[in-house]
């Protein structure tokens, strides 16, 4: 049976009783986009990821901030220790001393000295209080230090330290 042009229906619609024509639909349950359960997921990861990058660098921020207070004390360190080093009187490094740092600062030490069983050797320990300031909070350091000061010796106590050092080595035999 012939039908006409106008009566025919293209091969992507359907005829339904009645003369009502509709296409074709092809059911197909993946259509190519993402459910929304796995947005989802996708979402949290992204989340997790994102905190994670965030933490790190905030532990990096606060190493940096961490480290460059530290090398702000190690320079104050520095030129405490370099006048304890030159202070030839041992009674003057024992008690408070005050250090003039730079930025009007004023850094106090002092030193707790104790003699070794070698002459002119001595054990230190370093008291620092750095005051605050810079974006810095008030610190105390404390470093122990060994220092040869023959001029720190008291009462001969070097010359009879030398002396047993002798003594000792005259009496060993050298093979």
């Amino acid at each position: 049976m012939h039908v006409p042009a106008k009566m025919r229906v293209p091969r992507n619609f359907h005829r339904h009783g009645g003369g009502l024509v509709t296409p074709k639909f092809r059911h197909r349950r993946n259509v190519g986009g993402f459910t929304f359960l796995e947005v989802l997921v996708a979402l949290a990861i992204f989340a997790f990821s994102g905190m994670v990058l965030a933490s790190a660098y905030l532990n990096v921020l606060s190493a940096q901030h961490a480290s460059l207070q530290r090398d702000a004390n190690a320079a104050d360190c520095r030129l405490v220790r370099e006048v304890l080093c030159a202070e030839p009187a041992r009674e003057k490094v024992i008690v408070w001393n005050n250090l003039e740092l730079p930025g009007e600062r004023t850094a106090r030490w002092r030193a707790t000295v104790t003699p070794t069983q070698v002459a002119d050797l001595f054990d230190v320990t370093l008291e620092i209080e750095l005051p605050a300031g810079d974006g810095r909070k008030e610190t105390t350091i404390t470093e122990n230090l060994r220092l040869l000061r023959p001029t720190w010796s008291q009462g001969g106590e070097g010359d009879t330290l030398r002396a047993d050092a002798r003594s000792r080595l005259a009496k060993r035999t050298f093979q």
